[in-house]
């Protein structure tokens, strides 16, 4: 097998891109292009963290570095999702509850470093075993929001049809 499939497997593997390409499928195939750029984008920031993972790891030996830029990737997910909700490219409900979701991520980071260097890890282990998986689930769930409200909508309107029969 070609070295590029490797990697393309490895990527989808461990990152959350996997459980964002039905999204990205049905919003296309919906043409709901607010939600579709939504998850394009937040697919694509999955992404980049998951290529960028394994060299990050190696080149960052005094475990500096890989905080900062995973916090920065954060920052500028959100910085984005602000920017296009701003615009009207996405949902503005959508990017308001993705950054209160992702807000505690680059928190989070921050706060390993600190605890990485100046308490040993005796503080965040716990925590960030923990939150960093909730907060990359809960950022998913945000992705297919417009989906399920568009499926609880259908479902109230077919009740409301049914009723008035």
């Amino acid at each position: 097998m070609p070295n590029w499939v490797n990697n393309v497997i490895f990527m989808l593997e461990y990152s959350w891109v996997l459980f964002l390409l039905p999204a990205i499928f049905v919003f296309y195939l919906r043409k709901d292009w607010l939600a579709f750029r939504f998850v394009l984008i937040t697919a694509f920031f999955f992404s980049y963290g998951a290529v960028i993972y394994s060299s990050l790891r190696e080149f960052d030996d005094p475990y500096i570095w890989r905080y900062v830029v995973w916090a920065f990737n954060d920052l500028a997910w959100m910085a984005l999702i602000a920017y296009l909700g701003i615009k009207d490219k996405v949902y503005l409900w959508q990017s308001v509850i993705g950054q209160l979701v992702v807000i505690a991520a680059p928190l989070l980071q921050l706060f390993r470093l600190v605890d990485r260097h100046l308490w040993d890890l005796s503080y965040s282990t716990m925590m960030y075993k923990t939150l960093l998986p909730i907060i990359n689930t809960a950022t998913v769930v945000v992705c297919y929001l417009p989906l399920i409200y568009l499926l609880s909508r259908k479902s109230e309107t077919s009740n409301k049809v049914n009723i008035s029969q």
